[in-house]
């Protein structure tokens, strides 16, 4: 099956679509969201659920090897493995596009973010923002619309894709000071400091 990517236009409407349904970001956020996009992916063909996996995971992708977006997760949740960590980079897809490129820019800028702020202040539960179930949407949509657990694995390993273009700016992808989220989660910030800047 030969697939071009989805369309970045269109990728970032069905978020959009998929946050207006799903409310503020709160604790149980990352249900609410995912079932708001499960609910609009099962309305599209089986190549479009497929293409926008495609888009979704080359998005959380770009974020993979910075350290700096690591260390916003790391403070975040005053700690961050592997799997914590991919979960933060879906729901950098999930706060939507404007968010998704001001912290492909710089992390830092989450500071400003109001569901960072909340918790930062107690008021939201740190893992609001570590999306494991949102992540996974375009594949329990696809099981939904043809009852098969595998399907889209298998339809991913048969998918051609051609090569997104990189919009992502070079970084430094050394360890480095966030100032701003610093400044919000100092205990996170001596942990980190502790273990990625001795």
């Amino acid at each position: 099956m030969a697939l071009g990517p989805m369309d970045a236009e269109r990728f970032w409407e069905l978020i959009e679509l998929a946050r207006a349904e799903a409310g503020p970001i709160g604790d149980d956020i990352d249900d609410r969201l995912a079932d708001s996009l499960i609910e609009l992916l099962v309305r599209l063909p089986l190549d479009d659920i497929v293409a926008f996996e495609l888009r979704f995971s080359e998005l959380q992708g770009r974020f993979f090897d910075r350290e700096d977006v690591y260390a916003a997760a790391f403070l975040v949740q005053h700690g961050c493995g592997d799997d914590s960590f991919s979960d933060f980079r879906a729901a950098m897809v999930g706060l939507g596009r404007h968010w998704y490129e001001r912290v492909l820019a710089d992390p830092d800028h989450l500071a400003l973010h109001p569901a960072v702020q909340g918790i930062a202040a107690g008021t939201i539960d740190e893992s609001a923002l570590f999306m494991e179930r949102f992540q996974y949407a375009a594949t329990h949509a696809y099981k939904r619309v043809t009852g098969d657990d595998s399907g889209m694995y298998h339809a991913l390993a048969s998918a051609e894709q051609d090569e997104l273009e990189d919009e992502a700016d070079d970084v430094d992808n050394e360890p480095r000071l966030l100032p701003r989220l610093a400044e919000l989660f100092p205990a996170a910030q001596a942990s980190y400091a502790r273990f990625y800047l001795d």
